[in-house]
């Protein structure tokens, strides 16, 4: 084994763990700063522990994955009580908030919650829901982010969230979504998907169907343009999945994925993960899934693009290639969430207030 750490020996590492039995310190090293940087040193911790790898880490290593544990562990607990407070905030007004993204695998105890680095709780309501929302966060002291007219704009008439906000005496951030994709983009999920069929667990939290937790994990990856930590996100589906496919048969997602129109983004998370984590989802999904795209097509653009935009971005892996991947999946991202005539227009507007910023300052166009 090289003693330097391949983008390959990083990836084969989650489909063979017991590589990690060869690592040498110098390579130990530098996976602990590619994970860190991808915001995975707690996972990975869970990840060693299940695989039953622990006691191969050097003592080093050993120290900075259960600090990481530990914070995450902490933040497991903060996450409950966050909840908790908006779960009782938002019964003034008569809205059941559908806790979403990380704060959904917690409640759920997915498997991908364990370890897991959390920047914010996302909540969905029902748009009409919205201005009442709005009023009972503020009322018990969440600040929503200051905006100028043009931004205050951009989320009030195209995104499928309001602008973030903030809890100063707790120090949380709060981001409320009345569906899962911008509605901008073109594309519109019948709110009977997002609020019918539910999870509701013991205290009357809820969560979206596990199906639809899935869709909307492979949804916010590649309709995204940002990827330099999306190898976490892949890493997300890909345990979802495995904790779906447990129970259920993985084909009434792909049902569910084709009747809301992101067959395609399907088929990437089946094909990649069977490439990455070294499953077969796509012949499982075959029959229903390829008949309705141009999989010759699709696979180049995984294979040359998306694999290549999902490693983490770190120089220790960084090849030229990589970072023109993740440029691309960039333009992609808007080009998805924005029409032509929208996008444009929006590129000139954003450079041009980044100009006058960079010479004016920050604050400029704030009231």
């Amino acid at each position: 084994m090289k003693d330097t750490l391949t983008q390959s020996l990083f990836v084969d590492i989650f489909s063979t763990p017991h590589l990690l039995e060869q690592f040498n310190l110098k390579q130990w090293e530098q996976l602990l700063r590619i994970l860190r940087g991808a915001d995975m040193l707690g996972s990975f911790y869970y990840f060693l522990d299940k695989n039953a790898q622990l006691s191969n880490v050097p003592d080093f290593a050993i120290a900075h994955l259960r600090s990481a544990k530990r914070y995450s562990d902490r933040q497991v607990q903060q996450i409950s009580a966050e909840t908790d407070i908006l779960q009782q905030t938002l019964q003034t007004v008569d809205c059941r908030p559908i806790f979403l993204k990380g704060a959904a695998y917690v409640l759920n105890k997915s498997s991908n919650h364990l370890g897991r680095v959390m920047t914010d709780i996302d909540i969905l309501v029902p748009k009409a829901d919205l201005e009442s929302v709005e009023n009972a966060l503020k009322l018990d002291g969440w600040i929503e982010k200051v905006l100028d007219d043009y931004d205050q704009q951009y989320y009030r008439k195209w995104a499928h969230e309001l602008a973030p906000f903030t809890h100063p005496e707790r120090g949380a951030t709060l981001d409320v979504h009345h569906t899962i994709i911008p509605p901008i983009s073109g594309i519109t999920v019948p709110e009977s998907f997002l609020f019918n069929e539910n999870i509701v667990l013991e205290d009357g939290k809820e969560t979206l169907s596990e199906s639809m937790v899935i869709l909307h994990c492979l949804v916010h990856l590649f309709y995204n343009e940002d990827y330099e930590k999306s190898f976490r996100d892949i890493l997300d589906i890909h345990l979802l999945l495995l904790d779906y496919e447990r129970n259920e048969d993985i084909s009434q997602i792909c049902v569910l994925a084709r009747n809301l129109g992101f067959n395609k983004e399907f088929y990437y998370a089946c094909s990649i993960t069977d490439q990455l984590f070294r499953t077969q989802r796509v012949a499982a999904v075959n029959s229903c899934i390829t008949p309705f795209i141009d999989t010759r097509l699709t696979n180049f653009f995984i294979r040359n693009i998306i694999l290549a935009a999902l490693i983490p971005s770190h120089d220790l892996l960084d090849k030229r290639w990589n970072k023109l991947a993740r440029y691309i999946m960039f333009l992609r991202g808007h080009f998805l969430k924005m029409p032509l005539g929208v996008l444009v227009p929006h590129f000139w507007v954003k450079s041009r207030r980044a100009l006058v910023m960079l010479v004016m300052g920050p604050h400029h166009y704030e009231k």
